[in-house]
């Protein structure tokens, strides 16, 4: 592993402003709105065609469908609305962003602002105005990120960070969710009255919720006990560190902040992460996972931006 003994130059920072348009796409929304509808519309005409308890089970769907087709489109109202401050309070701090060629080409590319671009679609961008491998100076791209701090030869011991120690957030839905698909076991069980139109099929729909948290269950039993992950951040320096159950030492993966090194910080709403690219390997960071979100940004942009030399990083302190 080779640190980085002299002063560096700062990175090249590229400021992309979020594009003009919906913050989510309309296509993803409309269907979801018409198919709520649509299926509404449809359960009061099967109302007129049944009866007993499959007249009262279409009659409680109805308004089920259409209430959830008016939240959709609540939720995509108010999408738009914090992507157009949030594209207001860009301009607003730069409002020279979109003179830059380069930014604006980025902007165009970013086409879904809910979505993070890839490093190898900003890398392809960049390409037609500079080489992202060559020279000494690595790059930084913020995608609707406007409070990039001055940090300058700022020195600072390497800090260990712990990036899934926030991950408990994401699990609230996992007990929740949990708890109405276990009432619908019991219902086709028939543990439950058979009166109970609601349990029959659209408590199913919190199974989205059971999957998310189940995901975020798993991605922190991966990261915090099978391969335990950390990061390291020095000056000029944010690595990866993971270990294994066979192999005392973990594997690292280091993103000097040289040429070569990408790191790509998206904000989409209040959604935040970072994305490092070096070479064939690929890091992303969600702060959202992490315990103190905003201190580890902070932290993070200090490593970015720091034109200090990078402290020697010692491998024989990272036993497990």
């Amino acid at each position: 592993m080779s640190d980085t003994a002299t002063t560096r130059p700062p990175p090249e920072v590229i400021l992309v402003p979020p594009p003009p348009g919906p913050g989510m796409p309309p296509k993803r929304v409309w269907g979801p709105i018409s198919g709520c509808v649509f299926g509404g519309i449809a359960c009061l005409v099967l109302v007129l065609f049944q009866g007993g308890n499959i007249r009262l089970w279409f009659l409680v769907m109805a308004p089920i469908y259409l209430v959830v087709a008016v939240i959709v489109a609540i939720h995509f109202r108010v999408v738009n609305k914090a992507h157009r401050a949030q594209r207001r309070t860009f301009l607003q701090k730069h409002p020279s962003a979109e003179a830059d060629p380069r930014a604006l080409a980025l902007m165009q590319a970013w086409k879904e602002p809910d979505r993070p671009l890839k490093p190898h679609d900003v890398r392809a961008v960049l390409r037609e105005w500079t080489d992202t491998d060559a020279g000494n100076r690595a790059f930084v791209v913020c995608f609707g990120e406007p409070d990039v701090p001055e940090v300058g030869r700022l020195h600072f011991e390497p800090e260990i960070v712990t990036p899934t120690g926030g991950i408990w957030r994401q699990l609230i839905w996992l007990p929740i969710a949990g708890t109405l698909i276990g009432l619908c076991l019991l219902y086709y069980l028939r543990v439950l009255p058979a009166w109970l139109p609601v349990t029959r099929g659209f408590l199913w729909g919190f199974a989205y919720f059971f999957a998310a948290g189940a995901i975020a269950l798993a991605v922190w039993i991966w990261k915090g006990t099978i391969r335990p992950t950390y990061l390291r951040m020095a000056p000029g320096m944010i690595q990866v560190l993971v270990y294994s159950i066979s192999k005392a030492k973990p594997a690292i993966c280091s993103y000097a902040m040289e040429g070569g090194t990408l790191a790509v910080f998206t904000r989409i709403r209040k959604r935040r992460l970072l994305t490092l690219s070096r070479g064939p390997n690929e890091d992303v960071l969600w702060f959202s996972r992490m315990r103190e979100p905003q201190r580890q940004i902070e932290r993070a942009w200090r490593a970015l931006l720091s034109t200090a030399p990078t402290p020697p990083l010692s491998d024989e302190d990272l036993v497990g």
